[in-house]
């Protein structure tokens, strides 16, 4: 591969990896848990092995000695390399921290940050070994390894512990060459098959560690696994057997491991050899890359395809509660108690309603006369409006929210994302705190509207003779006035004190501007009560977008997989 090419694949793979790191695959869908492990395992394998194997093809060769618990990885080790260069023993897990033990000519190259850079490095002596654990690689060097070849001693991938199992696979996704250990009785167990599978399909370049076989049943086992092996797609697979034997001090006699020891010796002394396992490899993940990603940017589909879902339903609650909220501002229901009570106050309705009866010049003056010195009266209403619309608004934004929460949890997804969050089921605290403001300033936009349209001398004049204030007034009981809401008694007062103002209001205005005044102040309650509950509706949209990753993650996965296959 030319210098030109593979630095264009480095690009393409980089932009690839930053790509998968963006797809959350957050919420637990269908296809979400097998997507995250192929997305993270392709992340790692991408900037462990594919990066760094592509800037030098010449570098050591990197051998992963993994496998199911109790294989005999650490002892085998220690005997490939003639010394106790990682713990072993009865006790589980023995391998803590990977080992990765190469010639000191080859240390420059594992120690630095090319291969597997994500692991810190240290270096510690067998006595401290079984202190150094967690995501780390300890280094170790051994003249009696060759150089150009490096072996790692990595944890079990079925251990107890699901770090171990993770780093076991991340190391694996690291390696030119598996060698992979089992044992006589656990061969054809479900775990180790799902690896060497693994190992088929990205075309990874496979030994495999028979351990502790029974005397005598070598030919067997290693026939029938052999066939196994030729079922399932990986015929030419090398086999070593290791029979059960006494070793000398927790090591087996080097005849044990010398098939072992040759390959090893071959690919680090043979150039030619070395080249072909290290092609296969390499080939068999960039050709594997292509389907391993398509399977992430479905799930990525399907976490769209839940999100997009979880937002449609939580815009139309909120439409549904604003329309609503439209209805009953005008269904009478802002015109019982208190309201009522203090605006009959203020304008004297029994009087005024007769003064209705007779001139419009004389019905001025009238209400000249009922308006002086009554400016308290008329802040009294104002405030009961304020409380009763607050409540009314209150209501519908709790309503809002706990029909928003009842859905989401009847939508895939919707349950994760609420996360058991009580708080979102009514009406959050900062929309409480703020409708009183915007109510009384929706007041001050009924006084704009008023003095806006008054004016003309003549209509000036008579929205001072009856007060500013008062027609403001005046013009909120016109918007609440209709009749659907009340009951009993109400209807009749409700409907004579809002037909009173409407005709306060004609004699001021015309019929034509009050009906335009009425729906400029429906018009602006209704924009400022939307602008309050889209903001409290941002609390479900956080929630979702912090667990959901932005809807065009998923294209540009698809992006940048289509750009590395056209330069793979």
């Amino acid at each position: 591969m030319g210098e030109p090419a593979a630095i264009a694949i480095i690009d393409a793979l980089e932009g690839l990896a930053d790509a998968l790191s963006s797809t959350g695959l957050k919420l637990d869908l269908n296809l979400a848990a097998e997507a995250r492990a192929t997305r993270d395992e392709l992340t790692d394998q991408i900037g462990d092995y594919l990066i760094p194997r592509l800037k030098r093809l010449d570098a050591p060769v990197l051998a992963v000695l993994g496998g199911s618990t109790g294989s005999g990885k650490s002892t085998i080790t220690n005997t490939l390399i003639g010394s106790d260069v990682t713990p072993a023993g009865v006790l589980r897990p023995t391998t803590r921290a990977p080992v990765l033990v190469c010639h000191p000519s080859d240390l420059t190259w594992f120690a630095g940050s090319d291969v597997l850079p994500d692991l810190a490095r240290v270096t510690a002596d067998r006595a401290e070994a079984g202190t150094v654990v967690g995501n780390v690689l300890r280094m170790v060097t051994a003249a009696s390894l060759p150089t150009g070849l490096a072996l790692i001693d990595a944890p079990d991938i079925d251990s107890v512990e699901e770090a171990n199992r993770v780093l076991a696979t991340q190391l694996l996704a690291a390696a030119d060459l598996w060698l992979f250990a089992t044992t006589a009785v656990r061969y054809a167990d479900a775990v180790p098959w799902e690896f060497l599978r693994q190992a088929q399909a990205r075309g990874t370049s496979l030994a495999v560690i028979i351990n502790r076989i029974p005397g005598g049943a070598t030919g067997e086992i290693v026939a029938h696994f052999t066939s196994m092996l030729d079922g399932a797609g990986l015929d030419g697979v090398a086999v070593f057997p290791i029979e059960q034997v006494e070793g000398t001090d927790g090591r087996l006699p080097p005849a044990a491991v010398a098939g072992i020891r040759t390959l090893l010796d071959t690919l680090a002394t043979d150039a030619e050899k070395r080249a072909e396992v290290v092609a296969r490899t390499l080939t068999g993940a960039l050709n594997s890359i292509l389907p391993r990603v398509e399977g992430v940017a479905v799930a990525g589909e399907e976490q769209n395809a839940a999100a997009a879902e979880l937002r449609l339903s939580l815009e139309q609650t909120y439409i549904d509660a604003r329309n609503d909220l439209g209805t009953d501002i005008s269904g009478g229901n802002l015109l019982r108690g208190e309201v009522l009570d203090r605006w009959q106050e203020l304008i004297g309705t029994a009087e005024l309603m007769r003064a209705v009866q007779s001139r419009i010049s004389w019905l001025r003056d009238r209400i000249t006369a009922f308006a002086t010195g009554r400016t308290g009266s008329t802040a009294e209403v104002q405030g009961e409006i304020t409380s009763t619309l607050e409540r009314l608004l209150v209501d519908h934004a709790d309503k809002a929210a706990l029909m928003a929460v009842t859905n989401w949890r009847n939508v895939p997804g919707g349950r994760q994302v609420l996360a058991d969050d009580r708080s979102l089921e009514r009406a959050s605290d900062e929309f409480r705190s703020a409708i009183g403001a915007e109510i009384r300033a929706w007041q001050d936009d009924i006084l704009e509207l008023v003095q806006a349209r008054g004016a003309g001398k003549r209509t000036t004049a008579r929205v001072l003779a009856f007060g500013l204030n008062s027609v403001g007034v005046a013009l909120m009981i016109v918007l609440f006035a209709q009749t659907g809401g009340l009951t009993g008694g109400e209807i009749a007062i409700g409907a004579g004190t809002a037909g009173l103002s409407q005709t306060l209001l004609t004699a001021i205005f015309g019929e034509q501007a009050v009906r335009e005044l009425a729906s400029d102040a429906r018009r602006l309650l209704l924009d400022r009560v939307a602008a309050l509950l889209d903001v409290d509706a941002n609390r479900f949209r956080l929630r979702l977008w912090t667990v959901v990753s932005p809807p065009q993650a998923t294209g540009d996965l698809r992006s940048a997989l289509a750009a590395f296959e056209r330069v793979r």
